[in-house]
């Protein structure tokens, strides 16, 4: 699916034929932005025409928009530059199937035109078409301004998904802070996979900005150059935040596995006194089960036996218990 917005003479032209396209470019508009979908990886015969023959787009660079690639890339060629970049939209369950949310932008970019292509609808390109559509004068003033608004969003979808990450693992803290249990820590493995899952993408993006922040690139004007370097320090900082959060996402293992073993203790504590406590009941009943008669037998007769039996154990078990919460030990 193709649609076009450029100017012509002044005027705004939104277009969806990519015959109409291809006959208005010949004729040299102001400014043209192309946006292609590529529905299951395919491209019409006419958007096939337009790249290949109107816009004479090499057939290396239009294959590489059928067969998205984890890494970036940019190359120059004589009358455009070819690039490819990555960002995330989240989609359902994206913590336990993260890489269905990552995403190629493909784009071409020459004096006057920027072409993106994608295999994936992408709702950010929607929202900057509708307000180039809107506000033609803001939005449409410039190829600078079209690919800086589109790199902008590209990155700060990482700022987003390290935010759910963070909501995430600051619930997860505070559960396994009360209450550890068995799916804390499947949670903080697919928290880990999608971290690394990020970093393995956003660690080379910053090749693809850095090309755009030199003073010798011909596409971009030197008042723009400091948008650019904006988007690199973007990047940058969002792997210095993708490497934090590897950090994090460490140590937070490390107080699950401390939560469970403070709660393992004091299990294995509240048993060791149980036993403890018993200990005497089992000595007390073990001397007085045996077959054989005792002195107590003269002093208090059978029945008293029993009953000074049964208080030497209740004595025992009090004193016990008031020297273990003496000593702290529950």
């Amino acid at each position: 699916m193709i649609k076009a917005i450029y100017s012509m003479n002044g005027t705004i032209i939104n277009e969806c034929d990519a015959l109409k396209i291809t006959r208005d470019f010949r004729e040299k508009p102001d400014l043209m932005w192309i946006d292609i979908h590529l529905k299951n990886h395919e491209l019409t015969h006419d958007e096939t025409l337009l790249l290949s023959e109107a816009f004479g787009f090499h057939e290396m660079s239009i294959e590489d928009c059928f067969f998205p690639q984890y890494y970036p890339k940019i190359e120059e060629f004589d009358n455009y530059v070819f690039g490819a970049i990555h960002g995330i939209q989240l989609r359902p369950n994206y913590f336990q199937e993260f890489e269905n949310s990552i995403y190629e932008l493909n784009f071409f970019v020459g004096k006057g035109f920027i072409v993106t292509t994608h295999t994936e609808e992408l709702f950010f390109l929607e929202t900057l078409f509708e307000k180039a559509k809107a506000r033609p004068q803001l939005e449409m003033k410039s190829i600078e301004n079209i690919l800086y608004n589109v790199f902008n969003k590209v990155v700060s979808s990482y700022g987003f998904t390290l935010e759910k990450i963070d909501d995430k693992m600051e619930a997860l803290e505070d559960s396994v802070l009360e209450n550890p249990e068995t799916e804390n820590m499947g949670e903080i493995l697919d928290i880990k996979k999608v971290i690394f899952a990020i970093r393995k993408i956003a660690e080379s993006q910053q090749v693809a900005y850095v090309y755009f922040t030199r003073g010798n690139n011909n596409l971009i004007s030197r008042e723009y150059l400091v948008y650019f370097r904006d988007v690199y320090t973007q990047c940058a900082k969002v792997n210095q935040a993708i490497i934090m959060r590897s950090q994090m996402i460490v140590s937070l293992i490390e107080v699950y596995m401390s939560s469970v073993t403070v709660r393992l203790t004091e299990v294995m504590k509240f048993l060791t006194v149980i036993a403890t406590v018993l200990m005497p009941v089992l000595i007390v009943s073990g001397y007085y089960g045996m077959n054989v008669a005792f002195p107590e037998y003269l002093i208090f007769g059978k029945s008293g036996s029993w009953f000074f039996a049964v208080c030497i154990m209740v004595v025992t078990i009090i004193a016990m218990l008031v020297y273990f919460k003496k000593k702290k030990w529950f």
